[in-house]
C-alpha cells in the first residue's frame, strides 16, 4: 500500500485525540495546539477532509504530519509508526533493506519467547525475581536454547543470511552458525518506535559475563536507545515524567509496580542523545541510583545532560544493598518520589554548610541553559555564603555546550527564513546562494530530509505574522524572491494536497 492510501485509511480524529483532547465543534473538532502556548483551542480538525490546522501558529497538515511534529520524528517515521499501530500494510522501497533485518529480529524475538515456555529453569528464575506472567509477556522475555535451533528456525524462514547482519550469530568454518546468546535468558531491546533492534542476554549459570548485549550496528546504537522507553511511552507522555534506573530488571519491576515511565540506559552512562529523547516527551526526570560513591558519580555524569535539555531533575539515593528491583517491593515509593526536591534546590539548601554541595551546585550550574535561572542561583548563593557573585561566577565551569552556544544561534532573518520554508512549503531553493550560518544550513538540511526532530522548537513552533516579513528576511540574506517558487496554502483544504515539506532533495 502506498503513502496516499495509508493516509486515507487513518481516522485523523482518532489519531490526534490520542495526543490531545478534542471537542466537537459543528462538523469539525477543536483542541489546544501543542506546538505553541495555547490558552484557547485554536487547532481545528476536519474529519471529512482529513486535515488539521492551528489558526494560532499556522501549522497544519494531515494526521501523519501531526504525529511527526508531536513525536519529533520524520514524516516517514511517523507514517511507519501509524501503519504499525493501526495494522495497515505499508511498503516503502527505500526501507526494504532495513525492514528485512528488523523482521528477522522480530521473528527471532518471538522464537526466543516461545522457547521460554519450554524451559523450566528460566521460568523459575523469572518467577523467583517476582515477575508476573503479564510482565514476561509485555517485555516478550525469552530463552535461547541451542544455536542449532535458532539457526534452523531462521533458515526455514529464509532469514538466516539477513539475521547475520545483526551480529548476533557467527558463521563457523564448517558452515554452521553459533548464537551468541545460547543458554541465556533473552531480553529484547526495542527502539522508541517499537522495533526489536537488539537483545540483552543474562546467564542462568556462573558463566561470565553475567549480561551480554548485541554488538552495535547501524540499526542499533546504544547511545540512542533507552530500555523500557517504548513500553512506557504513553505513560511518559501522560505523566510528563521519566524515572531513570540502571538495569533491565529494575525497569521491568518498576513497570510491574505501576511506575511505567521507568527507563534505563543499556549498561552505559546516560548520553546526550538519550537526554534529548527524554526531553521530547517529558519535563521531569527522577534518578534512582545507589547511594554509594559509584552511584553518586553516575548521577554527576547524567545530570548535566538532563539540565542541558531544560529538564527538572530529582534524585533518590537508595540505601546500601538495595536496587529499584528490591526497593519498590518493600516501600511506599509513590510517597517517597512525590516528596523529592529538585536537585538544584536541594543543593542550594545545603550549600551554606556543606562545601561538597556548594562545589557540586556550581558545577551543575554551568549546564543550566537559562542565564536568568543561573543568575538567580548565584545571587542566592552569594547571600547564603557571603561570597561575591563575581567570585562564584568564576567557579562555574564554562562547559563545551556553552562555548558552542554562539555557533548555535540563529539570526533573526535566519529564523524567519527557516520558519517560512517549513510553514509555507517553498520549493526549488537555490542552496548555493543562501548566505546562512553552518547551524542554519544544518537545520535547512534537516527540513529537506523531513528530520523534524532535528529542527529546533523555535522553528517548528514559529509563526510569521505577515508574508512580507519572510521576503524581508529573504532580501536580508541576499536571496532573490524569484529564486523561490511560492506555494503558500490559501486555505485549509489545500493542506491535504501535498506532503508537509516539499523542498527539493539535494545536499548542502
Amino acid at each position: 500500500m502506498d503513502l496516499r492510501s495509508v493516509v486515507s485509511k487513518l481516522d485523523i480524529v482518532d489519531v490526534i485525540s490520542s495526543y490531545i483532547d478534542l471537542k466537537r465543534v459543528g462538523s469539525n473538532y477543536a483542541g489546544r495546539c501543542p506546538f505553541h502556548p495555547d490558552d484557547t483551542p485554536s487547532l481545528y480538525v476536519s474529519p471529512s477532509k482529513g486535515i488539521w490546522k492551528c489558526f494560532g501558529c499556522g501549522v497544519g497538515g494531515d494526521a501523519v504530519k501531526f504525529v511527526a511534529l508531536y513525536e519529533g520524528v520524520s514524516y516517514t517515521e511517523a507514517l511507519m509508526e501509524l501503519a504499525r499501530k493501526y495494522k495497515i500494510p505499508l511498503k516503502l522501497p527505500s526501507q526494504r533493506h532495513d525492514d528485512a533485518l528488523l523482521e528477522a529480529l522480530r521473528q527471532a524475538s518471538q522464537f526466543y519467547h516461545e522457547r521460554l515456555k519450554e524451559n523450566q529453569q528460566a521460568l523459575e528464575y523469572l518467577y523467583g525475581r517476582g515477575l508476573s506472567g503479564r510482565s514476561i509477556q509485555r517485555f516478550e522475555l525469552g530463552y535461547s536454547p541451542t544455536s542449532h535451533q535458532l539457526c534452523q528456525f531462521l533458515k526455514e524462514a529464509g532469514l538466516l543470511e539477513v539475521y547475520e547482519r545483526s551480529g548476533n550469530i557467527l558463521r563457523l568454518a564448517d558452515g554452521s552458525c553459533r548464537d551468541m546468546f545460547a543458554g541465556r535468558l533473552i531480553i529484547p531491546i526495542r527502539d522508541h518506535r517499537g522495533n526489536v533492534v537488539a537483545f540483552g542476554g543474562r546467564t542462568l549459570t556462573d558463566e561470565k559475563p553475567k549480561y551480554l548485549n548485541s554488538p552495535e550496528k547501524e540499526h542499533f546504537q546504544k547511545r540512542n536507545i533507552l530500555f523500557g522507553f517504548y513500553e512506557g511511552k504513553e505513560f511518559i507522555k501522560e505523566r510528563r515524567r521519566v524515572i531513570l534506573v540502571e538495569g533491565y530488571f529494575d525497569v521491568i519491576s518498576m513497570h510491574q509496580a505501576g511506575f511505567k515511565e521507568t527507563v534505563a540506559p543499556l549498561g552505559t552512562s546516560l548520553t546526550s542523545q538519550q537526554a534529548h529523547l527524554i526531553a521530547s516527551y517529558a519535563d521531569e526526570v527522577i534518578l534512582i541510583f545507589d547511594g554509594d560513591s559509584a552511584g553518586r558519580q553516575a548521577v554527576r555524569r547524567a545530570v548535566p545532560h538532563l539540565l542541558s535539555e531544560n529538564l527538572s531533575v530529582k534524585v533518590l539515593y537508595l540505601p546500601e544493598g538495595e536496587d529499584p528491583d528490591t526497593y519498590v517491593k518493600k516501600t511506599d515509593l509513590h510517597r517517597e518520589l512525590e516528596s523529592l526536591p529538585d536537585i538544584l534546590e536541594d543543593l542550594l539548601s545545603k550549600a551554606k554548610n556543606d562545601r561538597n554541595s556548594l562545589e557540586t551546585l556550581l558545577y551543575l550550574s554551568g549546564f543550566v541553559r537559562d542565564p536568568v535561572k543561573r543568575g538567580e542561583i548565584l545571587l542566592t548563593l552569594a547571600k547564603l555564603t557571603g561570597m561575591p557573585v563575581s567570585l562564584l561566577s568564576e567557579k562555574v565551569p564554562r562547559v563545551r555546550g556553552e562555548r558552542e552556544e554562539e555557533e548555535k544561534k540563529l539570526t533573526f532573518h535566519e529564523k524567519i527564513l527557516l520558519t517560512g520554508i517549513l510553514r509555507y512549503n517553498f520549493t526549488n531553493v537555490p542552496l548555493e546562494e543562501l548566505n546562512l550560518s553552518p547551524y542554519a544550513a544544518q537545520i535547512l538540511e534537516a527540513i529537506q530530509k523531513e528530520d523534524l526532530h532535528l529542527v529546533p522548537a523555535e522553528i517548528r513552533r514559529g509563526r510569521i505574522s505577515d508574508e512580507r516579513v519572510f521576503w524581508d528576511a529573504v532580501k536580508a540574506l541576499s536571496i532573490k524572491k524569484e529564486d523561490l517558487e511560492e506555494e503558500t496554502p490559501k486555505d485549509l483544504s489545500q493542506l491535504r494536497k501535498r506532503p508537509a515539506t516539499r523542498l527539493r532533495k539535494r545536499r548542502l
